[in-house]
């Protein structure tokens, strides 16, 4: 059977380790980290890598609903197989067999989101150099004014000591609380591997994905989830 991955590149370490631990030498389609800032346009990006493959058995994607971009993709030239998650975030720290429940208040980051030009870290860093620190930390502090904790997610792909060391000075300028948490990658590893069970969403060819699908009712559709 011939499959394909459609991959954020926020998951490139977790995404590498995973098939790495796997043996795993399945093509990869890398989606820019850009296609975030608007669902709309993620959404356009997915479909149009799907109508792109050629010659497919089924097409994994390493994103969730991540703001409503993955519903109503069409499954045109392979089946599809979803993770049933939110977005990044919860692809991380859920665990298996267990509902995941998002800490309130809280900014997260691993260190692709820190290292991305499109990341908060990034915007504080130009603003910086355009508008002076005062004023940066003032702009910064209002607009994570409803944050009161950041959350670095430790996924064992990257040093989380280094990357510790530069969320405390952004931790600092905002006010907020910084603390570690274990993440995982056993979602991308199942992804690779199977079984595909009530963890994902299956899309045969020729269907597209529904609210059902990804664990939503029409009544009640998610609402878009910020990634970072």
């Amino acid at each position: 059977m011939k499959k394909v991955v459609i991959a954020c590149e926020m998951l490139r370490d977790e995404l590498t380790k995973a098939m790495s631990l796997l043996g795993s030498d399945m093509p990869i389609v890398w989606i820019d980290t850009k296609y975030h800032n608007k669902p709309s346009d993620l959404h356009a990006k997915l479909q149009e890598e799907v109508d792109k493959l050629k010659d497919m058995d089924e097409i994994l994607f390493t994103f969730g609903t991540c703001g409503n971009a993955i519903l109503h993709i069409q499954a045109t030239t392979a089946d599809l197989v979803i993770p049933i998650t939110e977005d990044c975030i919860s692809m991380l720290l859920s665990k298996p067999n267990e509902k995941f429940k998002r800490m309130k208040n809280t900014y997260f980051l691993t260190k692709a989101w820190m290292n991305t030009s499109d990341s908060l870290v990034s915007d504080f860093n130009r603003a910086v150099e355009r508008y002076g620190k005062e004023r940066t930390d003032r702009l910064f502090k209002k607009m994570l004014q409803n944050y009161d904790k950041l959350m670095l997610i430790d996924t064992g792909t990257y040093d989380v000591q280094e990357y510790s060391l530069k969320a405390e000075d952004f931790a600092r300028l905002a006010n907020l609380s910084l603390f570690v948490e274990n993440g995982s990658i056993w979602m991308l590893e199942k992804l690779i591997s199977g079984p595909y069970d009530d963890d994902f969403c299956l899309v045969p060819k020729g269907e597209s994905v529904t609210f059902e699908c990804m664990g939503f009712s029409e009544e009640t559709p998610p609402s878009v989830l910020n990634a970072y």
